[in-house]
């Protein structure tokens, strides 16, 4: 029943692997799963607060650029007019200082050094809104006394309904800049500068009046390259547009910007920044604004949003490459091993199955030697009794030698069974081991009396060296140390022919070394493994000469590693055999 009971092991996967091992399979998978998604969760978000700082970086860089272009600009506009303002001041003062008459306005016009290119035309208007004179037509004859009175750029000085308005368009400096006009005179797009001629009563005796060409303005602002959907412009407080430029072209000169434009906005101040989306083409553009010290004008420069980050596209681009590539790698990496643990799952299964089998064959092998070692045991003692009585009582000499054959054969077997069961116990972990103190001289002293008597029939000598500084008392089995002495001494006198047999018995630092050594035929390198395999020998032709079963030696070194030892072998063929018996001192 109990052979039976182990052999009857699983035979299916089902049978082997019980649902907790595969959740114990799988624990470690949902682990590293959930270590690759933070991975990837940490990488992307690296990854984007990176390409989100720089993306503000780029933006911040392009604001200063466009501030910076702002200024240049601003204090060349503000060269400008400032230098065409001091002309028409001077202007004013010679006419209120010989009223009635136009001064040399081709003189003042002149030392500006901007005509014609810049300053168009130097005018004079009388009181009523007449055309009087110009640096172009000093006596007014080619022109005619046009009237301009309806004019804004005239209108803002002159007309009393116009008070309210000149309160809020004209500077503290009084100058006005109107909005881009075909000029009458000139025949010429031109800005208009005007500046009222107060006489020392305070009477209006008529209005200055400087033309700019704004195509000078576009002209400047066009060299400063700002991309396609960049430029400049020039705007009034009246969000008139006096002069712009965008992607290097002429655009909306003379239009008035409505409600909505970044011109209406109040908050942005002397110089401000704002990225802002046009309503006309639907682009968002960054905008640096600088005010034109002193004059109702503001310069404002800006860029598209999608061309000043050309260059961070690029470098997020080149950073999202690897980033996705490495995901990829992690993703795929999962993947694999998802299905390797899955297959590993299946291989591990089976192994148990397998392994389980093989535990309960080994039960049954195990159970079996112990019962036929049990029932054999007391034939054998029977027949070795019977032998040793015939032995003693059998007076032909014949008869005794029979009967001594039969003892050594039945004592052989005996030998044989106890070795089985020692390693079978071994094997079931049933071996007992009672590790007290004692004197190892006497039981390796023992042993090798023993041995000494068949040592000498075969030819070689058996010595015996203990030396001085290994302890009188050591703590180990005393009876499993003389059974491991006694398979290795057993083997060396029937493996050596001359020569000689030695136990030698020394201390290496922590252990105790014991050395069983001969100078027999030796064993070579290939096989020094072997012989510690159960049943194994040499082999063949040594089992054949010198019989055996092989188990002394896997014996032996089970019964050491069972003490906490070892034993090992070191060889050279030709030149005998140490085998070394190590046992810890404590």
């Amino acid at each position: 029943m109990g052979l039976a009971r182990a052999l009857a092991f699983p035979t299916s996967v089902s049978d082997a692997v019980p649902s907790a091992a595969s959740a114990a399979v799988w624990r470690p998978l949902h682990s590293l799963i959930a270590v690759g998604v933070l991975l990837l969760a940490m990488l992307w978000l690296s990854v984007n607060w990176v390409a989100g700082a720089r993306r503000d970086r780029a933006l911040q860089a392009e604001f200063k650029q466009n501030a910076n272009v702002a200024r240049v600009l601003q204090e060349q506009t503000e060269r400008v007019i400032a230098t065409v303002d001091q002309a028409t001041r001077r202007v004013a003062d010679a006419v209120a200082a010989n009223p009635g008459q136009s001064p040399d306005l081709g003189r003042f016009a002149n030392e500006t050094g901007l005509v014609p290119k810049i300053l168009v035309q130097l005018s004079h208007v009388w009181a009523d809104g007449r055309f009087a004179a110009s640096n172009i037509d000093p006596t007014g004859e080619k022109t005619g006394h046009v009237d301009l009175s309806e004019r804004e750029h005239i209108r803002i000085h002159l007309s009393p309904q116009m008070r309210a308005e000149r309160d809020r368009l004209l500077p503290a400096n009084g100058l006005f800049i109107g909005k881009p006009v075909l000029g009458k005179v000139s025949g010429r797009w031109t800005i208009q500068l005007t500046r009222r001629i107060v006489g020392r009563e305070g009477q209006t005796l008529g209005v200055v009046v400087a033309s700019l060409d704004p195509a000078y303005f576009e002209e400047v602002y066009a060299s400063v390259q700002l991309g396609r959907s960049g430029g400049v412009a020039l705007v009034g407080l009246d969000r008139g547009v006096r002069a712009r430029v965008i992607g290097g072209q002429s655009a909306g000169m003379g239009t008035v910007l409505g409600d909505s434009s970044i011109a209406a906005r109040p908050d942005l101040g002397a110089e401000g920044r704002i990225a802002s989306r046009s309503s006309v083409d639907g682009i968002e553009r960054l905008y640096a604004r600088r005010a034109i010290s002193g004059y109702p004008l503001n310069i404002f420069v800006f860029t598209g949003s999608d061309e000043a980050l050309n260059e961070w596209r690029i470098g997020r681009n080149v950073m999202f490459g690897p980033a996705a590539a490495l995901s990829l790698l992690v993703v795929a990496v999962l993947a694999l091993t998802a299905v390797g643990i899955r297959r590993q799952e299946r291989s591990n299964a089976a192994l148990r199955v397998s392994e389980m089998q093989a535990q309960a064959a080994n039960r049954a092998k195990t159970e079996f030697l112990a019962a036929i070692s049990h029932e054999l045991r007391t034939p054998l003692t029977s027949i070795r009794g019977f032998a040793e009585l015939m032995e003693r009582r059998i007076d032909n000499p014949v008869f005794q030698d029979q009967a001594s054959m039969i003892r050594k054969g039945a004592e052989h077997l005996n030998t044989l069974l106890t070795e089985i069961l020692d390693l079978t116990k071994v094997e079931a972990g049933a071996m007992p081991i009672v590790r007290e103190p004692q004197d190892l001289r006497r039981p390796v002293g023992d042993v090798g009396e023993f041995f000494e008597v068949a040592a000498a029939a075969k030819g070689p000598a058996l010595a015996v060296r203990v030396a001085d500084d290994v302890p009188a008392s050591v703590v180990c089995d005393g009876l499993r140390t003389k059974q491991i002495l006694n398979n290795l001494l057993s083997n060396a006198v029937k493996f050596t022919e001359q020569g000689g047999i030695g136990i030698e018995v020394a201390l290496d630092g922590a252990e105790l070394k014991i050395d069983v050594v001969d100078s027999g035929p030796g064993i070579p390198p290939e096989l020094q493994s072997i012989i510690f395999e159960k049943f194994r020998q040499g082999s063949d032709r040594v089992s054949y000469q010198h019989g055996g079963t092989g188990l002394g030696p896997a014996l032996s070194r089970a019964l050491a590693e069972l003490m906490g030892g070892r034993l090992t072998v070191k060889s050279t063929p030709g030149q005998g055999a140490r085998f070394t018996l190590s046992l810890p001192l404590a």
